[in-house]
């Protein structure tokens, strides 16, 4: 017996990691998904949806392309892993190796559209960018130059989303700006809000959280901090604020964390999911 379709498209969203612009795109282009529709024409997902969309993600993650996942769906068989990300990421490179800003504009809004943010995140757009700082060749700075300038502006035009919780985005030591940008873009993914409060400010961070009016605080940690720096820092950061990025793990192992950590926002959800209700309610 079917189950009964309780959940409106916003709470599909919190409950899987998928937002409502990626789970309307895989039911009208490729038949995916079939939810219910309230009189005024509103999507009610069952449980059995909810079921549905966590196989399309175990699909997703084992590098299936959105497009074959249907006949998977019928019909499981084994699949070459990561072959769709690692195409993904060939096709990133090749435009932007040939500086073809409109052929690299429409791939990454292709994935966007199509893929939850922390998948092509992970399996795409922080791979490719590692790659592109790696270039050997005489046009190299100019190639990655380019292309995270377009990611930059493009993340920024998707940032859309208008309810949800507001999370402010900061950074700290040697943090790439652009490292703010992507948080945000993952956060959307989570039907949250996002301020950037660029470079940490201790002195002024007391009058923007009382003007800004934000949830929480996520804090990007870069090279350079000292154990003092974290505990002089914290009487200043609020009782929401979490610490993210890779090298927060060196940090955590001198024992200097004195507020939750994991290394992306989308595992604060998983590992934090009590004290970061705010994306999960």
């Amino acid at each position: 017996m079917a189950s009964e379709p309780l959940y409106p498209i916003r709470d599909v969203s919190r409950l899987t990691g998928i937002n409502p612009v990626t789970l309307r795109a895989w039911q009208r282009r490729y038949g995916l998904l079939k939810p219910a529709r309230t009189e005024k024409g509103h999507r009610l997902y069952s449980d059995d949806d909810i079921a549905l969309i966590r196989r399309i993600l175990h699909w997703l993650d084992q590098g299936v392309s959105i497009g074959q996942v249907k006949g998977l769906l019928a019909e499981p068989a084994p699949v070459a892993s990561g072959s769709n990300w690692e195409q993904a990421g060939d096709r990133l490179m090749t435009a932007a190796q040939q500086l073809n800003a409109g052929r690299l504009e429409a791939e990454l809004l292709e994935l966007t559209s199509l893929y939850p943010a922390e998948l092509v995140l992970r399996r795409v757009i922080e791979p490719w960018l590692l790659a592109l700082a790696r270039l050997q060749r005489p046009d190299a700075q100019l190639i990655e130059q380019s292309a995270r300038a377009l990611l930059k502006r493009l993340l920024h035009q998707l940032l859309t989303i208008k309810t949800g919780p507001v999370i402010a985005v900061a950074r700290v030591g040697q943090v790439r700006e652009q490292q703010a940008v992507l948080t945000q873009f993952e956060l959307q993914g989570l039907e949250c809000r996002s301020l950037d409060l660029g470079v940490l400010d201790p002195l002024t961070l007391p009058l923007a959280e009382g003007r800004l009016k934000y949830d929480a605080l996520v804090v990007i940690l870069g090279a350079g901090l000292s154990q003092g720096w974290f505990s002089e820092m914290d009487a200043a950061l609020p009782a929401h604020c979490f610490f993210i990025g890779e090298l927060g793990n060196l940090y955590r192992q001198q024992g200097w964390l004195n507020r939750p950590f994991s290394t992306n926002v989308s595992d604060i959800t998983r590992e934090h999911d009590a004290s970061f209700s705010l994306v999960q309610n």
